[in-house]
Parts: structure tokens; C-alpha cells; sequence
């Protein structure tokens, strides 16, 4: 890995995600009512909320109570990808900013299960269950990432230059 400027801005994405992930879930909870569940603040009336949320399952609640099979499947989903991201030797641009938002929500969401038990959720868009800014950015990265892997093999790659 050493030398490969796409794999540190990789880990530098995913630790921003993180991080920032972290961050709105401690200023939410901290701002909304003390995050009690229920406590919800409307930004557009009936279309965009805060809402403090516990999700105690995956995606959309599934699987609800199952917190340490869902942080060892979660473990070697991103173990898998960083694992397949790596062996490629030249990974694109896209490939990369994909992983790594994956990567950062993926570990932002585990922060949460280990930390608590469960996952905060926040974002209320409409009928569309609550989400977070992990839950964004895995969900980006995912759209991303098949995208870019359904395309031809022509993009940009990590100390590429345009004019290469």
C-alpha cells in the first residue's frame, strides 16, 4: 500500500464521514429534547424534519435485536470492500471517493452499535424512513460505486493528470 496516494485519500474520506457522521448525531442529541425519542424539530412543514430515532436493527429497522450479528456482518462487509479495493492497482477516482464514503458511513453506523446498542437516526424526508448522514453516505457511495463499475474503464485515476 505504500505510495498509493488513493488508498490515503480513501482513508481520509472515510474518516471525514465518520466524523462528521459522529458529529450531528451528538449535536442532535444534545440539542433535541436531550435526544428523547420522538423529539422532533420540522424544517418544512410536513416534508423535512429532526427527529431523534433509535434504530435498533438494520436498514429500515430489520432485523430488529440482532446488534452483534449485524456488527459482524457489518465488519466484514467493509473488510470485504477494503479488501477488494485494494487489490486493484489502479483504482479510479470515483471507484475511491465510493469506497470511502462507504467505508465512513459503514464505520459510523458501527461507532453507534458498539457504542450504544443501536443506531441514531435523524434525517426525516417525507414518508421515507429516518436516516443519518452514515446512512447517506453509504447509500451515495453505493450508487456511485455500481455506476462507475457499469461504465467503461476510461476515468480518471489518482495522480492522473487530465491531459494524461
Amino acid at each position: 500500500m505504500r505510495g498509493r496516494s488513493d488508498a490515503i485519500l480513501l482513508v481520509a474520506l472515510a474518516a471525514s464521514v465518520a466524523a462528521l457522521d459522529q458529529l450531528t448525531k451528538a449535536l442532535l442529541a444534545s440539542a433535541i429534547d436531550s435526544g428523547r425519542l420522538g423529539s422532533r424539530v420540522a424544517i418544512v412543514d410536513g416534508w423535512l424534519a429532526l427527529e431523534y430515532t433509535e434504530n435498533r436493527g438494520a436498514a429500515f429497522g430489520l432485523f430488529l435485536g440482532l446488534a452483534p450479528i449485524l456488527i459482524s456482518v457489518s465488519i466484514a462487509i467493509l473488510m470485504g470492500l477494503l479488501w477488494h479495493y485494494l487489490r486493484q492497482t489502479r483504482p479510479s477516482l470515483l471507484q475511491t471517493l465510493a469506497t470511502g464514503a462507504i467505508a465512513g458511513g459503514a464505520i459510523g453506523n458501527l461507532v453507534d452499535r458498539i457504542r450504544l446498542g443501536y443506531v441514531i437516526d435523524f434525517l426525516s424526508v417525507g414518508p421515507w424512513p429516518n436516516f443519518n448522514v452514515a446512512d447517506s453516505a453509504i447509500t451515495v457511495g453505493a450508487l456511485v460505486l455500481v455506476w462507475g463499475l457499469t461504465r467503461p474503464a476510461s476515468g480518471l485515476r489518482i495522480g492522473q493528470s487530465i491531459d494524461q
